[in-house]
């Protein structure tokens, strides 16, 4: 997952991938198929290890404000406070590498979907926590764009208080006052 975290698909050579698990390009094609499945199991790999902990807490969360305050805290420590690069692998990775691919295109736009989908049920489940001139639909996509967002600056070198502040402004935005 580093590796290709790191290099992004086109810059992770096969050797490379070699190299990083310890195995041989006929065990690496026998374990994972091509390059490509294996960058697509990667994608599911990060989403279930790094993002799926932070999305459980907010759909079980009691209050949407704490949630979403709880949540921004989780992302940011993924795409900025920890061992690996800047940024989310799907946000960034994903977009930059699914013009080459029809497939990595299509799991990018599963990805997003799955995201809009997810974001709307837990923006349904608090509705009336929302601003009224949101519909739980808009919402989600409004939250999906600024994640998509933030974990671009951070891959450009963005900060914890730029994330921070950022976080603040979206709930100012969709919270009910």
């Amino acid at each position: 997952m580093l590796v290709f975290w790191r290099n992004g698909y086109r810059g992770t050579s096969v050797d490379d991938l070699t190299d990083a698990l310890g195995i041989n390009k006929p065990s690496l094609y026998a374990a994972f198929g091509d390059k490509e499945a294996l960058f697509l199991q990667v994608v599911d790999h990060y989403r279930e290890k790094m993002l799926v902990p932070a999305l459980k807490k907010l759909s079980e969360c009691g209050n949407l404000k704490d949630g979403l305050s709880a949540f921004f805290a989780d992302i940011g420590e993924v795409v900025l406070e920890n061992d690996t690069p800047p940024g989310c692998l799907i946000a960034c990775l994903l977009s930059e590498e699914c013009c080459e691919s029809e497939t990595i295109k299509a799991k990018l736009a599963n990805s997003i979907d799955g995201a809009d989908k997810f974001f709307r049920r837990v923006f349904e489940k608090h509705s009336d926590q929302l601003n009224a001139a949101l519909t739980p639909e808009s919402a989600a996509l409004l939250m999906v764009s600024t994640m998509h967002g933030l974990s671009i600056r951070a891959r450009a070198g963005g900060t914890p208080e730029r994330m921070s502040l950022a976080a603040e402004a979206f709930m100012n935005a969709v919270l009910r006052a």
